[in-house]
């Protein structure tokens, strides 16, 4: 599974540099055990850190990983730690400040910025 998200993460930007890749990886609970998921976690969290555009091809910007348990439907929301990058919570802090940084003032976002900068003149 890990060489399959390097893979793509490695296919995507190859072709498009400035795409920003994100992964969410939901595991059951009964296919982990313990030392499996701590190494688990380590590798995602290496796989999902790329910073930017010139980084390595075949990091993602952001992955999550979700654990639930099958029986109860529920997301264990002990795995991964509370520090950990793989939140899904946190996705969206990765995602949002890579999108600014490559997109920012680029079609379409120019045009929406005009329109804000308009309405502030109008005030």
């Amino acid at each position: 599974m890990v060489n399959d998200l390097a893979t793509e993460a490695s296919t995507v930007h190859t072709r498009f540099p400035y795409c920003i890749v994100a992964f969410v990886v939901i595991l059951p609970r009964p296919a982990l055990q313990a030392a499996q998921e701590r190494a688990l976690i380590r590798t995602l969290e290496r796989l999902g850190s790329r910073g930017d555009e010139l980084d390595q091809n075949h990091l993602a910007e952001a992955i999550s990983l979700c654990v639930w348990d099958p029986d109860s439907g529920t997301i264990d929301p002990n795995s991964p730690p509370k520090d950990s990058i793989l939140r899904i919570e946190t996705m969206p802090d990765r995602i949002y400040p890579a999108y600014l940084d490559r997109y920012k003032n680029l079609p379409p976002h120019e045009a929406e910025e005009m329109r804000e900068a308009g309405q502030d003149n109008e005030s």
